[in-house]
């Protein structure tokens, strides 16, 4: 006599288009101040997607991820 197994539904760790979305805030903080700033608007808009981009992007990833876990609807 065999059991059969219940199927295991395998969930990826993380959406696809998760870190896409991310990424909006960001990019969105890097424009602001690129259009805030007189000169060297680049240089200062490649700074601020590093600080506090980085944690920005972590943030939204985290707060996306944690939605999408605890199945907020």
């Amino acid at each position: 006599m065999t059991q059969e197994q219940p199927e295991i539904k395998k969930e990826p760790l993380i959406l696809w288009w998760m870190p896409v979305v991310a990424l909006l805030a960001p990019l969105a903080w890097a424009a602001w101040i690129a259009a805030s700033t007189a000169d060297n608007a680049l240089g200062e808009a490649a700074f601020a997607l590093v600080w506090p981009g980085v944690l920005l992007y972590a943030g939204a990833v985290a707060v996306l991820w944690a939605g999408w876990k605890i199945d907020l609807e």
